[in-house]
């Protein structure tokens, strides 16, 4: 059988490089994660009105989405398509979070003034996340047309976000917190903001630098398009396009999962006041980090390469549900307060509680990462399907009514921890870790960290079904695609 050749490929520091945008977008959400307390700690108001606010904010981006997306489409200067866009998000980024931090706390104590100084500043912080967001859905698209390769984007991905989000909570929960006494106060804020805005500088600049050869003005692949915006065409993507419909429903569950199961509220309701220690979750991120990447590297993270995206999707939802279901029946039935790690105040020991823990915690984060990280790998095919049945070239678009389903779907998430967190009596304030343990906060703890997660792993499967971009099907598109610019 003759082997297939490629259009576009790039070498591995390209890909390591222009995959780490997905660093400075992933920072983003959770750096804004927190703000739920400095909406009720800070500016003043109730713990539902925090969250919904924060969803009506999540649900601004998705809507800035559509409009930069459809502008990255339009791009064509000397700098390149997606880099003009990505260094301006960055700037606006760093500028407009430090305001949103400084400002409402500076003003005079009134509600109702601090308000709306708050969502004037977040909604210009948003628009500058939004710039670049277009690069980080489209990034394996952008380097290569190799599926290998766009798997292998996939998988540097997943071990930069498990590296990221197994260091953050260290500095969160072991660092920032305790030095502003366990609460999140200004002070947490100020700091927690120069640590953000640092890992956004960093990795919007190497991203840049690995795109440079592939983000180019003269037209070597495929050139912008040039058409003005038009809705029609977007409706006839979102209703023509079924792998991106399907796409969409996945992603979007497993992101409002992941959405809840961050949420710092969830995380001090498990570690801080049932397990009894708030850095017990940074400990869990340290001990896990290393053999999750040794999964990925060595097992999990080259399934999208051998199965293709659709099979590895469906393998990691089933062994992501089994895994979930273990890890409730552990802490229900097991003693969440015997869990300790070296060096903590109290350990004596390695405990049957803190193993297992560990255990099911590294194949969920296995399981897990490889149906977030075909995600990426699946868009650039859903990019290449719309040229192949289409005609048009819109990666910006595609990109972007992915992320806008992904946030407006994902945006329910403060909102739903917010009204269960109200349900129980914390109508005013949220938990902390002074807040005494009770059965209803411990359910609550319980569904947002993995009940949601099995929802949406089971969404998963029910899409999967529908999703027919096989390896064979996307070897058909490219080799009509490659006729097609022979002609």
């Amino acid at each position: 059988m003759q082997k297939e050749t490629y259009a576009k490929t790039a070498a591995l520091w390209e890909l390591i490089l222009a995959a780490w945008l997905c660093i400075s977008m992933n920072v983003f959400t959770n750096f804004t994660n927190y703000f739920q307390y400095y909406l009720t700690g800070i500016v003043g108001i109730g713990t539902v009105l925090a969250g919904s606010f924060i969803t009506i904010f999540r649900i601004w981006d998705a809507f800035t989405d559509l409009g930069v997306g459809a502008a990255v489409d339009r791009t064509n200067t000397r700098f390149g398509q997606f880099r003009p866009w990505i260094f301006a998000g960055m700037i606006i980024c760093v500028i407009s979070s430090g305001l949103l931090v400084f400002v409402p706390n500076a003003l005079p104590e009134n509600t109702a003034l601090r308000m709306t100084a708050y969502i004037i500043i977040y909604m210009i912080l948003v628009l500058g996340a939004t710039m670049y967001n277009p690069a980080t859905r489209s990034t394996a698209q952008i380097l290569t047309d190799d599926p290998k390769q766009r798997a292998s984007v996939g998988l540097i991905r997943g071990i930069s976000l498990q590296i990221m989000y197994s260091v953050l909570p260290v500095i969160v929960f072991s660092h920032l917190l305790p030095a502003s006494g366990g609460k999140f106060d200004y002070d947490f804020f100020v700091k927690w903001w120069g640590v953000y805005a640092v890992i956004t500088v960093v990795f919007c600049v190497l991203a840049m630098i690995g795109l440079g050869k592939k983000d180019v003005k003269k037209s070597d692949f495929t050139a912008p398009s040039r058409k003005a915006f038009d809705f029609k065409q977007t409706w006839d993507v979102i209703k023509g396009n079924k792998p991106l419909q399907m796409l969409i429903l996945s992603a979007g569950s497993d992101k409002l999962a992941t959405v809840c199961q961050n949420n710092a509220t969830v995380v001090v309701i498990l570690f801080a006041i049932t397990a009894g220690n708030a850095k017990l979750n940074s400990g869990a991120n340290t001990y896990t980090l290393i053999p999750c990447i040794l999964m990925l590297l060595l097992g999990l993270g080259g399934i999208a390469r051998r199965l293709g995206p659709r099979k590895a999707m469906n393998f990691g939802s089933w062994g992501g549900i089994v895994v979930c279901v273990l890890s409730m029946l552990l802490w229900i039935f097991g003693d969440p307060k015997s869990m300790s790690f070296p060096g903590m105040e109290g350990y004596d020991g390695w405990t049957f509680f803190t193993l297992a823990y560990l255990v099911l915690w590294c194949l969920y984060k296995g399981f897990t990462m490889v149906t977030s990280n075909v995600t990426n790998p699946m868009i650039a095919d859903v990019i290449d399907y719309e040229t192949y049945r289409s005609g048009n070239y819109v990666p910006g678009l595609i990109g972007s009514l992915f992320s806008f389903a992904d946030k407006v779907i994902s945006s329910l998430g403060p909102t739903l921890v917010s009204v269960l967190i109200a349900t129980v009596g914390f109508g005013n304030q949220l938990p902390d870790a002074t807040t005494p343990f009770s059965n209803k906060l411990f359910a609550i703890g319980l569904f947002g960290m993995y009940g949601i997660v099995i929802i949406g792993l089971i969404v998963n499967l029910v899409a999967m079904k529908f999703y027919d971009l096989t390896p064979e099907k996307m070897a058909e598109i490219r080799r009509t695609l490659g006729e097609r610019k022979d002609v």
